[in-house]
């Protein structure tokens, strides 16, 4: 399944002109520029993200006029001679702190709540500390993890921004490789750990992807055009295409919803989400924007949404628990879920599905319905003997 397009890891739920467009020149994450906000110090930029160190009162007009909504400090308590949250907030501004200064400060939870903020990219952005010392380590697990940047890269940028204290390096390198050896998401532990691996490689071989997944052999591929009209998509309508994968069903979508309706192409692979994105600024599809996602979240925002559509990857959800309630969050009230997988039967099930499937359709269904979703009905597909189709609710 599930780098900003710009690929973006979070988007906005207005209008079409803040989203990234499927363009073949926005395949990476921004690059980083330097920049002036005024008399800040140590300002750089990437895209709506701006890096700094301490600002002064003087600073905040022209910060504004810049077009920041909101201001992200890691400053502590006392660390300041003036009330900046006030001044942030007389300005418009949304100001948001998450402090720390010394090692023991520098927890999980700090990059943990760094990493949820950075990708809702809905807001353009100042985050300062005192010299952007503090930012560039802080930012760095998010340009590793949440955008795909290698670590080398990463680090290099982090230090252009101002990282130079080797406790906060350390910390933030450590909780990278614990990240991506073991990753534990809220509490939740994988339901099966690594099989997702192989999509995350940088050198993921697409074009073998595409062979693999667009072949009259697989019964979702042949059946792609009752699949559209089962999921009965109105014009307008804006649609997560979850495990968009080579974009079959991201493509067809993009017809259904119209002009006036999106479609997000949400995959854990850059390397596949880059694919869509440039296949889809190829054919003229300008409704389509790539979402790279993490491994228990979808990666959109609150009320996003009127479709979710889940097609063979549900089982290969690591954290289901913890992507299902980022899934109910991003639908709107009354929103659709559509689930898709293969039947897992003993004695009847080909082995390698039996191998590669971690639970039948009962367990699946038990899941999602326990995560705030009604089962509305299993529609019967013409072409479908080893998938099956469920539709489901969001109901509180």
């Amino acid at each position: 399944m599930m780098l900003p397009t710009r690929l973006i890891a979070c988007l906005l739920m207005a209008t079409p002109a803040f989203l990234v467009q499927a363009d073949a020149q926005e395949n990476q994450p921004e690059a980083i520029k330097q920049a002036t906000l005024g008399n800040t110090k140590n300002v750089h930029r990437a895209g709506d993200l701006f890096f700094a160190g301490q600002l002064t009162a003087d600073d905040i007009k022209p910060i504004a006029a810049a077009k920041v909504s909101r201001v992200i400090t890691l400053r502590t308590d006392g660390e300041i001679d003036w009330d900046e949250k006030k001044a942030i907030e007389a300005a418009g501004m949304t100001f948001i702190q998450v402090p720390f200064r010394s090692p023991e400060s520098l927890t999980d939870d700090v990059f943990d709540k760094i990493r949820e903020l950075l990708r809702d990219q809905t807001s353009t952005t100042l985050f300062h500390c005192g010299s952007a010392n503090r930012v560039g380590g802080a930012w760095l697990p998010y340009r590793v993890l949440d955008e795909g940047v290698p670590l080398e890269k990463a680090l290099t940028e982090a230090r252009e921004i101002g990282l130079k204290t080797p406790f906060i390096e350390t910390k933030a390198l450590d909780y990278i490789q614990r990240k991506q050896a073991a990753p534990e998401m809220d509490g939740e532990q994988s339901v099966k750990p690594g099989i997702n691996q192989g999509f995350k490689d940088p050198d993921l071989d697409v074009d073998k992807m595409v062979e693999r997944f667009e072949l009259e052999s697989r019964e979702v591929y042949v059946a792609r055009n009752q699949i559209i009209d089962a999921c009965d998509i109105k014009p307008g309508s804006r649609v997560a295409d979850v495990g968009s994968g080579t974009g079959l069903f991201t493509r067809l979508f993009s017809t259904s919803v119209g002009e006036n309706g999106w479609v997000f192409a949400v995959d854990i692979a850059p390397r596949l989400v880059e694919h869509v994105v440039k296949q889809s600024a190829t054919q003229g599809l300008d409704n389509i924007t790539g979402v790279v996602c993490a491994e228990n979240s979808i990666g959109l925002p609150d009320d996003s949404v009127d479709l979710v559509f889940i097609c063979d990857t549900y089982h290969h959800f690591e954290f289901p628990k913890s992507s299902l309630a980022s899934i109910h969050k991003a639908l709107r009230p009354g929103g659709r879920l559509v689930v898709i997988d293969f039947k897992r039967i003993e004695g009847k099930t080909r082995q390698w599905l039996m191998d590669h499937v971690r639970a039948g359709k009962e367990t699946f269904r038990a899941e999602i319905q326990d995560a705030g979703f009604a089962l509305v009905e299993e529609k019967k597909i013409a072409d479908f003997k080893e998938n099956y189709f469920l539709l489901f609710r969001k109901s509180k």
